[in-house]
């Protein structure tokens, strides 16, 4: 993390790489680029599982179809370094021409000048803002200006085993049984955990990583006035404390009673095995579970326990990073891959993530698929971390934080009374 701070720092200190895409002195020399010789096009990715093989079934037909001699190359990278390794290739001349960038990573990338604004090159590859879902779209903007072809938005759900929730009367006619608010989940949970074995979890949630974070900023951004870490100029902490401590105390008290048993470190892989009868995850692992002989699951979005829907999200994006000599050439077919990936949405969205063009999640294809139709409307209500430069930095600090809790060397309010102090202090560095 340090690294990448430090890589933005460099970005900023260099005065800044000119974009091509976004002068529009260039604008007829793109228009006028020959189509006639091969463009050879470079794509990064950090996917791995079943999302690689939905992205090298599309770049395949991409090369296949495309009739503007456009040839583009596929390196999937780790994703545990996958940012620190795009930073550096930006810094050393060797970024890709273009790269799955998470929504969340703009704050970092936009301000150090190590992606392109482009609004030009984009009305010259034929993209219509319109056809994309506005609330994913927002993401990819400061301002009027875009900086990305935006791909999908993912986020939280709960998937059920269907036999666990039937033994405990909770899931009959196709529908699952549970009350609405506070006292409805937990409810849920205590019912499945006294009709469950006790070796299946009742909810699955790791007690390490970024899943807990996830849990508690989805319940946090439910409650009128929360979702927040922030003053509206990015500079200091500014969070609503009632809304707070009302969702860390349950999602503590979930912890507590062992209804998340503790200890999960692969939940996944329990839910996979049946020994888990719920699971809060992304929806990019129902390609996965699908693939599980004799899973019978259902997924359903997370509930609404607070005052509106909402659950934890990012959104994947294709976007173009800068180099000192930008080709013109290579930046119009660049932008032109990276829409027709988006407008493939469909297939892309096999792997569970809701495509970002409108017509593609609304598709026949897209909806004909398992459970989609369950969680697409979702799209609308994906609740981001707020943009902020620090935001990697303070998002580690807070599962050090909440871990301290689930492993009992903090109260709730001892956590939330250092909360702020801790925020401003990474702000400041």
């Amino acid at each position: 993390m340090i690294l990448i701070i430090g890589i933005i720092s460099y970005g900023i200190a260099r005065g800044g790489i000119t974009s091509l895409v976004g002068d529009r002195s260039h604008s007829q020399s793109i228009a006028n680029l020959s189509t006639t010789d091969p463009i050879q096009i470079s794509f990064w990715t950090p996917f791995s599982g079943g999302d690689i093989s939905f992205m090298n079934e599309l770049v395949q037909r991409y090369n296949q179809e495309n009739t503007d001699h456009i040839v583009v190359t596929m390196k999937n990278n780790k994703s545990d370094d996958y940012y620190t390794k795009l930073s550096t290739a930006i810094v050393t001349e060797e970024a890709p021409d273009v790269a799955i960038i998470h929504a969340s990573m703009f704050a970092q990338y936009i301000p150090a000048d190590f992606i392109q604004q482009i609004d030009t090159v984009a009305a010259q590859a034929g993209v219509n803002w319109n056809d994309f879902n506005p609330s994913i779209l927002a993401r990819t903007m400061i301002q009027t200006d875009h900086y990305a072809i935006p791909l999908d938005t993912h986020f939280s759900i709960l998937y059920y085993n269907k036999k666990w929730l039937a033994k405990a009367g909770l899931y009959h006619d196709g529908k699952v049984q549970i009350e609405p608010g506070e006292k409805g989940f937990v409810d849920f949970l205590q019912t499945l955990q006294q009709h469950i074995p006790q070796d299946v979890a009742p909810l699955a949630v790791p007690n390490v990583r970024i899943d807990s974070l996830w849990l508690w900023w989805s319940l946090y951004a439910q409650i009128e006035g929360g979702g927040q870490l922030y003053t509206s100029d990015g500079q200091h902490a500014a969070i609503d404390m009632p809304a707070a401590k009302r969702s860390l105390e349950l999602v503590t008290s979930l912890y507590e009673q062992q209804l998340i048993p503790p200890n999960i470190n692969d939940a996944s892989n329990e839910f996979a095995k049946g020994k888990a009868a719920l699971l809060f995850l992304g929806v990019w692992s129902i390609g996965s579970f699908e693939k599980v002989p004799d899973l019978d699951f259902g997924v359903m979005p997370f509930p609404q326990i607070y005052d509106h829907a909402g659950s934890w999200g990012d959104a994947h994006t294709l976007a173009f990073p800068t180099h000192h000599e930008q080709d013109p050439a290579k930046v119009l077919a660049a932008v032109k891959f990276a829409h027709w990936l988006a407008e493939h949405g469909a297939v892309w969205g096999e792997a569970g993530h809701v495509p970002a063009v409108q017509a593609e999640a609304l598709s026949q294809a897209y909806l004909s698929l398992p459970f989609r139709k369950e969680y697409v409307d979702e799209a609308n209500h994906v609740e981001y971390f707020p943009s902020n430069p620090k935001q990697i930095m303070i998002s580690d600090a807070l599962i050090n934080e909440l871990e301290k809790i689930w492993y009992g060397k903090q109260s709730v309010d001892q956590m939330l009374d250092h909360l702020e102090p801790l925020i401003n202090q990474i702000l400041k560095e």
